[in-house]
C-alpha cells in the first residue's frame, strides 16, 4: 500500500460541550468529588456545604473564599513551599505554577495539536482567574485535580496503599502498608467514582455525597455521551425515584426470568431508597451549618456597623475625661473638669506653731500660704533629670523652700541663703526681754545631762531657770516631732540673789519673757529643748545665750 493510500488518524477529541451551567458539566462532578475524597476542605471552608456552593462559587465573578481555598489547597500539594496564598495573590500563583506544567511534554487540556505543545490560558486572560468565565475556572482546576494526581506523593502513596500497589515487589506485605477495609475513607471503595446504577435506559447514575444532588449520564467511553443533573433537592430526588419506578420492569411470570438490564434498574432503585435517610441527615446538617455561618455573618455585620459609628477618645481630647459614670445631667459649660481650685490643706497645729517661731516676721506670710492663696499648683516638676534619674526644680525655685537657713557654698546656694554675718535678733516683745538679748553667747550650747527624761538646752529664750522644773509630756498632746513639755516655778523657791547687774537679771527676765511669749504665742511653749539647765556651778545664769529667740534652727538637737 503506497503512502498516499494512508489515512491520518486523529486522536480521541471530545466534541465541546453545549452546557450553560456547571451543574451539566462532568468536570464539576470530577472536581467536586476529588475535594471530598482526597482534601478535607468541606469541613474548614465555610459555606462548602453541597456540590450547589461549588457551582454558585464558579459562576460568580469576584473574589470569594471557597475558590481561594480550594486554590491555595490544590496549590500547596503541587508546591509545599508556596506563600503567596492571599486572595490578591493567588490568581498570579495559579498562573506561575501552572505555566511550569505547561512547559513539558505533558499532554494537557490546552494541548494544541499543530504546535504540538501546550498552550498558556493566562497569556490572553485579562482581569485575573475570578474575573473569567466559569468555564475558564472549571477547565482550570480540572487541570491542577490531574497534576496532583500525577505528580503529588501523598495522594499517589494514598492511592497505591487503597488499591494494593508496592513499589518493591520483592519484599513481604506489611500490615502498615496493607490495603485498608473498605469502610475507611482511605480505602478503594470510597476513593475511586463509580456510577451507582444504571436503568433500562443504560442511563447511569452518580452522587459525589449525601446530597441530593444527583447526575446522569450516558455510556462515558462513548464520543457523544451527554452529562445533566437530574436532582438537587430532596423533593426532586423522590421524584427521581418515582420515575424509575414508574418504568420498572413488570412482575416476572413462572419460568420468566428477568435479563441483565432489568435487573440492574431494580438494584438502581433499591440503592436509591437506601439513600434517603442518609439525605435527611445530610440536610439537617447543612442547615444548622447554615444557620451558624449566617449567626456569625451577622454578628461582624453588627460589630462594624458598632465601629462606625462609636467614639473613641484619642489623645487629643480637650475635655477632661470624667471616670465616674452616673446618671446625672449636666452641661458642659459648667463641667469644671478642666479647672483648678485649690483647697486649703490641714496642717498640723503644733508644726505651724513652731514653725512660727522661727519666721522672720518682716517677711509676711509664709511662703506655703502664700503661694496657695492664688489658686496655682505647687508641682515643680520639670523636664530636667539629675544624674540619680529624678527630676530636679527650676534654680530660681530651689532654694527658696530653705527659708533663710544658712547652707554652705559648696552646694551651690545663692548669697541670699549663705548667713556668714550674724542673724538678724528676734524684735523683743517686753522689756525684759529686750535687756537679755545683749547677752549672746553662742559657744554656750552644751549639752547636759536630762531632767525628769527631757533633753533640754541651756541657753535661749527658752532655757531652763534654776526656779523652774521640766514637767513631763503634756496629756492629751498628740505626739510628734516636737517634744512638748510644761515649765512651773518650783515651789517656795526665791529667784537668784546674784543677778546679773549688767543684763538686769537676765535669768528672771528670760524666764518673764518666756511666759509672756506662752501668753501671747503658743508656739513659744511647744519648743524642743535639746539640753538640760545649767548645774549648780553655774547657778548665776551670766553665761545663759538668751539671745537666741531668733535663731533660724532651735530645733537641732546637741
Amino acid at each position: 500500500m503506497s503512502a498516499k493510500g494512508k489515512i491520518a488518524v486523529k486522536g480521541h477529541v471530545c466534541p465541546p460541550s453545549n452546557a450553560t451551567h456547571p451543574s451539566d458539566r462532568w468536570e464539576s462532578l470530577f472536581v467536586y468529588s476529588f475535594i471530598c475524597k482526597f482534601t478535607t476542605l468541606r469541613a474548614k471552608v465555610e459555606g462548602l456545604e453541597t456540590p450547589m456552593d461549588f457551582e454558585e462559587a464558579l459562576l460568580s465573578q469576584e473574589p470569594n473564599t471557597i475558590l481561594t481555598q480550594v486554590l491555595s489547597r490544590f496549590i500547596q500539594n503541587l508546591r509545599p513551599q508556596t506563600r503567596n496564598l492571599s486572595i490578591d495573590q493567588i490568581s498570579t500563583t495559579v498562573a506561575t505554577v501552572l505555566s511550569e506544567y505547561l512547559k513539558s511534554s505533558e499532554r494537557t487540556v490546552f494541548w494544541d495539536d499543530e504546535g504540538m505543545t501546550n498552550k498558556n490560558p493566562f497569556d490572553q486572560l485579562e482581569g485575573g482567574f475570578f474575573t473569567a468565565e466559569w468555564d475558564f475556572k472549571l477547565k482550570i482546576l480540572r487541570q491542577l485535580v490531574e497534576l496532583q494526581l500525577c505528580h503529588t506523593p501523598e495522594i499517589k502513596n494514598t492511592i497505591d496503599r487503597a488499591w494494593g500497589v508496592s513499589q518493591n515487589k520483592h519484599k513481604k506485605k506489611d500490615a502498615a502498608n496493607a490495603p485498608p477495609q473498605p469502610t475507611d475513607p482511605q480505602s478503594q471503595e470510597q476513593l475511586q467514582l463509580v456510577p451507582m446504577g444504571q436503568d433500562t435506559k443504560r442511563r447511569r447514575f452518580w452522587a459525589a455525597d449525601d446530597s441530593p444532588r444527583l447526575y446522569v449520564s450516558t455510556n462515558p467511553w462513548k464520543m457523544t455521551a451527554t452529562f445533566q443533573t437530574v436532582s438537587s433537592t430532596r423533593e426532586e430526588y423522590l421524584g427521581v425515584i418515582e420515575e424509575l419506578k414508574a418504568s420498572a420492569p413488570p412482575e416476572l411470570g413462572k419460568g420468566e426470568k428477568r435479563t441483565k438490564m432489568e435487573t440492574s434498574h431494580l438494584t438502581l432503585i433499591e440503592t436509591l431508597e437506601s439513600r434517603i435517610e442518609a439525605i435527611n441527615a445530610e440536610l439537617l446538617r447543612v442547615e444548622k451549618a447554615r444557620k451558624r455561618l449566617e449567626q456569625r455573618q451577622a454578628a461582624l455585620a453588627r460589630a462594624a456597623q458598632f465601629e462606625a459609628v462609636r467614639e473613641t477618645r484619642t489623645r487629643r481630647q480637650t475635655r477632661k475625661p470624667d471616670y465616674v459614670y452616673t446618671n446625672t445631667d449636666f452641661d458642659e459649660e459648667d463641667d469644671p473638669a478642666d479647672e483648678y481650685t485649690y483647697q486649703a490643706e490641714a496642717y498640723d497645729d503644733e508644726m505651724d506653731d513652731d514653725f512660727l517661731n522661727f519666721r522672720d516676721e518682716s517677711e509676711g506670710p509664709s511662703n506655703r500660704r502664700a503661694s496657695s492663696s492664688n489658686g496655682r499648683r505647687r508641682s515643680t516638676r520639670t523636664a530636667v533629670v539629675n544624674a540619680n534619674g529624678k527630676r530636679e526644680a527650676a534654680q530660681e525655685e530651689q532654694w527658696p523652700q530653705w527659708r533663710g537657713e544658712r547652707r554652705s557654698t559648696r552646694l551651690g546656694a545663692p548669697p541670699e541663703t549663705q548667713l556668714d554675718v550674724e542673724p538678724r535678733n528676734k524684735r523683743a516683745r517686753t522689756e525684759d526681754s529686750t535687756m537679755s538679748t545683749g547677752s549672746v553667747d553662742v559657744g554656750s550650747n552644751t549639752s547636759h545631762g536630762a531632767k525628769n527624761g527631757l533633753k533640754l538646752k541651756n541657753s535661749g529664750a527658752a532655757a531652763l531657770k534654776p526656779t523652774e522644773i521640766a514637767l513631763e509630756q503634756i496629756a492629751g498632746k498628740r505626739k510628734s516631732k516636737f517634744w512638748v513639755y510644761a515649765v512651773e516655778p518650783v515651789p517656795g523657791a526665791e529667784p537668784a540673789a546674784d543677778a546679773d547687774p549688767v543684763n538686769g537679771g537676765g535669768a528672771s527676765s528670760a524666764g518673764d519673757s518666756h511666759m509672756s511669749d506662752a501668753n501671747e504665742n503658743q508656739s513659744d511653749v511647744d519648743m524642743e529643748m535639746d539640753t538640760p539647765p545649767p548645774g549648780a556651778a553655774n547657778g548665776n545664769g551670766r553665761d545663759f545665750d538668751r539671745s537666741l529667740d531668733g535663731s533660724l534652727s532651735p530645733l537641732n538637737s546637741a
